[in-house]
């Protein structure tokens, strides 16, 4: 199985968050991590994903790509072979990780 990790990039919005978490928690394609890109967040997100025990980085309030950057250099090094980035408002399907893994093969890039 390959090693996939998901990221989520989060700014001050902790229940959407919450919910992203439940969502991807609930994959029916086990992750090996999540990983939360904290991007300046003044609100009760840091709480929020020491009291779920999750993996996150802490950033100054950037842009987006400042975040994107940070996940995929975390994937590239700790050796994952899948990166799922996402926002903080994404909700997806229980089979959605699954399906797209499926359309993978050797030779997707």
């Amino acid at each position: 199985m390959k090693r996939t990790l998901v990221s989520v990039l989060t700014y001050n919005r902790f229940q959407l968050l919450n919910r992203c978490i439940d969502k991807i928690i609930d994959q029916t394609y086990s992750i090996n991590e999540l990983l939360i890109i904290n991007n300046g967040s003044t609100d009760n997100t840091e709480s929020l994903l020491k009291s779920r025990n999750i993996n996150y980085i802490n950033l100054p309030k950037g842009g987006s790509a400042q975040g994107w950057n940070a996940a995929i250099e975390y994937a590239v090094n700790n050796n994952f072979d899948y990166i799922w980035l996402m926002d903080d408002d994404g909700y997806p399907h229980k089979n959605a990780l699954k399906e797209i893994i499926e359309k993978f093969d050797d030779h997707t890039i």
